[in-house]
């Protein structure tokens, strides 16, 4: 049995468990920015439960880019807070929420746009190079005087 296919069937509950994990161990050492945090981090999190692609890519991309809008909140919070109400009040506040959840939501746009834009630039690449190539070989015929119907 290799480690693909394990991983293919206990991925999934490995990943919840890794993630419960960490819930608690942000939990137990800072109950006041866990609340807010999963707040912030709830459309990753629906998004890791929904994604069906195997490898979790999107989920994967919105969580990243929402963590990595996440960090300034947090660490405001981390310093300037003082006690639950305060932290969910400054974390569940629509600027810093707003930020969070549109960082998101353009990981998810670009994971989107992302594939089809390279796929129409491949295609622009590819039809370039085929009148470059076409061109070219228009001279060579040209030059030694071979019959352009016998070619194709």
């Amino acid at each position: 049995m290799s480690l693909k296919s394990i991983w293919g069937r206990a991925g999934k509950a490995l990943l919840v468990l890794m993630l419960g994990l960490a819930a608690g161990g942000l939990i137990a050492l800072s109950p006041d920015i866990a609340s807010p945090l999963v707040v912030l981090q709830l459309p990753g999190l629906l998004a890791l439960i929904l994604d069906r692609s195997p490898g979790y890519g999107m989920a994967r991309a919105v969580l990243l880019f929402q963590a990595a809008a996440c960090v300034r909140p947090v660490m405001d919070a981390w310093y300037h807070c003082s006690g639950v109400d305060g932290c969910m009040t400054y974390l569940a506040a629509w600027p810093s929420v707003a930020r969070v959840w549109l960082a998101g939501a353009v990981a998810w746009i670009l994971g989107q746009l992302l594939p089809l834009g390279l796929k129409v630039w491949d295609d622009y690449r590819l039809r370039d190079r085929r009148s470059v190539l076409t061109a070219r070989r228009d001279v060579i015929v040209a030059e030694w005087g071979l019959d352009r119907h016998r070619l194709h």
